[in-house]
């Protein structure tokens, strides 16, 4: 972690992992990310300003958990893999209730990059065909499509990303 003067603070999970992957901060200084050993399933934390860090599974992760974002309030967004190979979405709220979604369409998986300070999620997935989607979800579950795939979503709903095009 590096604050406004430049000070670098570095840490790692608990339990010596291979990779500690800290994606996420928010201006609490709250950090959401994840770790991994080799040839192990990935695993999520969340380190509060404190430097006290918590682990955390989503329910029905067999082959990996990553938290890619968190917004002021502490909730926390990502990804999770199943049995079969396939992620899914979720968001942990601040007191660690897991909601897990899929996007509509989705057949080769869904992922939440991002969510805002309302718990908007911005992400992507991939449908039938392989072609991935861009995606809105807010609070309610209601969905919405785009045609570019979103990266970050801020607390105005406002989305980057980028855009795939064919190639001829």
């Amino acid at each position: 972690m590096r604050d406004p003067l430049g000070n670098i603070t570095t840490f790692d999970a608990p339990g010596m992992p291979y990779a500690t992957v800290p994606l996420g901060i928010n201006d609490n200084g709250s950090i959401a990310g994840f770790y991994a050993n080799l040839n192990q399933p990935s695993h999520s934390f969340v380190r509060d300003p404190l430097g006290d860090i918590t682990t955390f599974d989503v329910p029905g992760s067999v082959n990996g958990t990553e938290a890619l974002s968190i917004n002021l309030q502490g909730a926390i967004a990502g990804t999770y893999t199943d049995a079969s190979f396939v992620k899914h979405a979720f968001v942990r709220s601040p007191s660690g209730v897991f909601t897990t979604f899929d996007a509509p369409g989705a057949v080769y998986g869904t992922v939440a990059h991002s969510i805002n300070k309302d718990g908007t999620v911005a992400g992507f997935y991939s449908d039938s065909d392989g072609v991935s989607h861009g995606f809105v979800r807010d609070l309610n579950g209601n969905f919405t499509t785009l045609s570019d795939i979103p990266w970050s979503i801020n607390d105005s709903a406002m989305t980057t990303g980028y855009k795939t095009v064919a190639v001829k």
